[in-house]
């Protein structure tokens, strides 16, 4: 809303916050849930193997690929983004990522 009323026509926003890696993300949601982050990652092979396997053969057996390979070659880039943009000519909202991430897991609690 705040991009339709206050944003420049034919310019972008960013819609974010603080940038954070997936290990951050877990241990955060540990936190709040009380339940354990992973510990182990697995080796970058295996999911690259699963993904090509998807696309190149299941794809010829006209399944629909679940894990795709640029998904997985994007999962290895760090990628940060500056929502600074949106926060100064939008006025968007800045607000704490654990409270957010404490209402989102009380929402699913509830459902």
């Amino acid at each position: 809303m705040l991009a339709l009323e206050k944003g420049k026509s034919g310019d972008r926003y960013i819609l974010g916050n603080q940038n954070l890696t997936l290990k951050e993300l877990l241990d955060l949601l540990a936190e709040i849930t009380g339940l354990s982050a992973p510990r182990r990652t697995i080796p970058v092979w295996l999911p690259l193997t699963v993904a090509w396997v998807d696309e190149k053969i299941l794809a010829l057996l006209g399944k629909q690929p679940s894990v795709p390979l640029d998904g997985v070659r994007m999962s290895q880039q760090k990628m940060y983004y500056d929502a600074s943009k949106a926060v100064k000519e939008l006025g968007l909202p800045q607000s704490s990522i654990r409270v957010a991430l404490q209402d989102a897991v009380n929402w699913f609690r509830v459902m």
